[in-house]
């Protein structure tokens, strides 16, 4: 696995792999089996995997984890060499860097809703990113997952708007053995935090189960909401979009996010 740190690195490794097809996995590091399961789903379709970490301060809000991020580079890059990745590029740029790249607005109708209620910005700063490291690396393939679902509808919808030649191809969630979806936050999790948190995915095939054998979707949102603030989770949403229910909940102070086809 070739070690990319800078854009001087990039272009060199651009030119021995540009004959060939390339799957790229933008990630934030701290990596984890659900993140390997984008790249073996990268490695099923090109003959090139490169794989960017980098912690983008563009979609962190003031108040938000930037700074505390789960971070451990050395680990990542053995999980990698594991999984036969070709190239990683791990640039260090700073948002005043950034903020001189061409800067994308999220679509209104998508990004406005769920999380982006709460994380005002969050998807521009995303889809600045990812367009940039598209230019950048300029791939056959994208892997995103469904756990950020909202997101992944983002990115398809930029794709198209900007008509980019980059086949968007979507991973299933993957979750521990309580159900509980793998994210780089479950770290902040203490045990009884984590108890708590697999409530979540109970609470979900529930809602799902019941929601395809009843019509009346808000009631029965209504009521779990309910039962996700009895049981002490701050919850941001609980919604239904696209055929499949989302949470938001914070658990301790630690955030998680969800969904599920219902």
């Amino acid at each position: 696995m070739k070690i990319l740190y800078n854009l001087e690195e990039l272009e060199i490794a651009k030119n021995e792999y540009k004959q060939k097809s390339i799957a790229f996995v933008p990630t934030m590091g701290a990596l984890h089996a659900g993140h390997l399961s984008l790249i073996d789903r990268a490695n099923s379709v090109a003959e090139n995997v490169i794989v960017s970490i980098f912690v983008n301060p563009l979609q962190f809000g003031p108040n938000e984890d930037f700074s505390k991020y789960p971070r451990d580079i050395d680990r990542d890059i053995n999980l990698l060499k594991s999984k036969k990745v070709d190239y990683l590029f791990c640039p260090n740029f700073t948002k005043d860097e950034l903020l001189k790249i061409k800067q994308i607005s999220a679509e209104p109708e998508l990004a406005n809703i769920l999380c982006g209620k709460f994380r005002k910005g969050h998807f521009d700063g995303v889809v600045t990113i990812v367009n940039y490291f598209f230019e950048l690396i300029e791939p056959d393939y994208a892997i995103f997952g469904e756990k950020d679902y909202q997101q992944l509808k983002i990115i398809e919808a930029m794709v198209n708007n900007l008509s980019l030649n980059i086949k968007i191809l979507a991973a299933p969630i993957l979750r521990e053995a309580s159900g509980l979806a793998m994210s780089s936050r479950n770290v902040y999790l203490n045990q009884s935090s984590r108890l708590k948190a697999d409530e979540i995915y109970k609470n979900l095939s529930s809602i799902s189960e019941e929601i395809r054998s009843r019509e009346e979707i808000q009631g029965i949102i209504n009521s779990y909401k309910e039962k996700f603030i009895n049981s002490g989770f701050e919850l941001d949403y609980l919604e239904y979009h696209w055929s499949r229910i989302f949470i938001a909940a914070r658990i301790d102070g630690v955030r998680l996010i969800d969904n599920m086809p219902a």
